[in-house]
């Protein structure tokens, strides 16, 4: 069988094809008989030496090639419209779909990419070989609701048993990155091992994420000119042991990105692909730099960088010490609020 395991959620075509290896056997077993290739260097006559050997001490052997098909996507090939002649435009690919054909039925194939286009010219040539050998499957990031029932089951297996607040936390501030989440997970089933439910307060004592929460809150302090709540936060992240360099270093990361999320909301770049633009996984992230950047003007967003850069090295040369810094910092950035 051959299988193209693709989309934006990579943990759940990793499984996937996890799945298939223990289906070879145990692990002992395995090694023998899976083999992997990437598309840098890929060599078709590798993949027939690996493709065609008799199982060993197994009935099932595994060939996983990872990333092939966005290589051919960027052969030259995957954007022409037209007849294309077999092989045309598929790079180091060329002469694949012919040694797919001929694969025996004790191989399974895995390729394993990103975002695949339905006009990818690899994926058109191995659908070709018929739905009866192939088997498509596209994984995308999983929605709000999918999210919490994956993170209650994947918890459970874990020993872990979540509170509806827990998986709500988690959801909110974690959101569809299931690497993350499964190491949150993994943190979390430690922590309150044994019979323990685990609460919104753990995952608040244990999930990262959550700072960044408490940060983004102080940026719209900063940017309303509310002075007494932005002091209070920066005062309640200090309690939390977040040093004053750390403080405006996350500030000014979230300045830079609500800068550059205003940029995306003039070129009017979907919401989807803010992600790789910004650098931001977490769907949390990606929601709330989408706020500020409509909320706040590009001017007031410069003005705040600025005095953050004064900040940071007013404390690094110890000219003033971090909380004196800090206060001024908040003084400064909320009268130049009033006063615009």
């Amino acid at each position: 069988m051959i299988y193209v395991f693709h989309g934006d959620d990579t943990f759940s075509a990793n499984e996937a094809v996890a799945a298939l290896a223990e289906a070879v056997g145990p692990p002992d077993v395995r090694a023998p008989n899976v083999s992997r290739f990437d598309a840098g260097g890929f060599a078709v006559n590798a993949f027939v030496g690996a493709a065609m050997v008799v199982p060993f001490l197994a009935e099932r052997r595994l060939v996983v090639v990872q990333g092939l098909l966005e290589a051919a996507a960027g052969s030259g090939g995957g954007g022409r419209r037209g007849r294309r002649q077999p092989g045309e435009g598929l790079g180091a690919a060329a002469g694949l779909p012919q040694a797919l054909a001929e694969t025996p039925d004790f191989t399974d194939v895995a390729f394993v990419d990103g975002r695949v286009t339905l006009g990818n010219p690899l994926l058109r040539e191995i659908q070709a070989l018929g739905k009866e050998r192939v088997e498509v499957r596209s994984f995308a990031p999983l929605r709000r609701e999918e999210l919490k029932e994956w993170t209650r089951e994947r918890a459970a297996r874990k020993g872990a048993r979540l509170s509806p607040a827990a998986v709500d936390l988690l959801a909110e501030y974690v959101g569809p990155n299931l690497w993350a989440m499964d190491n949150e997970l993994e943190k979390l089933a430690v922590y309150r091992s044994g019979e323990e439910v685990v609460e919104a307060q753990d995952v608040e004592a244990l999930t990262p994420s959550l700072r960044e929460s408490s940060v983004f809150d102080l940026v719209d302090a900063l940017m309303e000119g509310r002075g007494d709540r932005a002091m209070a936060k920066l005062q309640a992240l200090l309690t939390e042991g977040a040093g004053g360099p750390y403080l405006v270093s996350m500030v000014a990361r979230q300045a830079r990105l609500t800068a550059l999320g205003q940029e995306l909301l003039r070129l009017r770049v979907p919401r989807e692909e803010w992600g790789p633009r910004i650098g931001a996984t977490s769907d949390f992230v990606i929601r709330k730099t989408a706020e500020q950047a409509r909320r706040f003007p590009p001017q007031a967003v410069g003005a705040l960088y600025r005095l953050l850069v004064e900040a940071d090295l007013a404390m690094k040369s110890g000219e003033r010490p971090d909380e004196v810094a800090l206060a001024e910092l908040v003084a400064r950035v909320s009268s130049l609020r009033g006063g615009g």
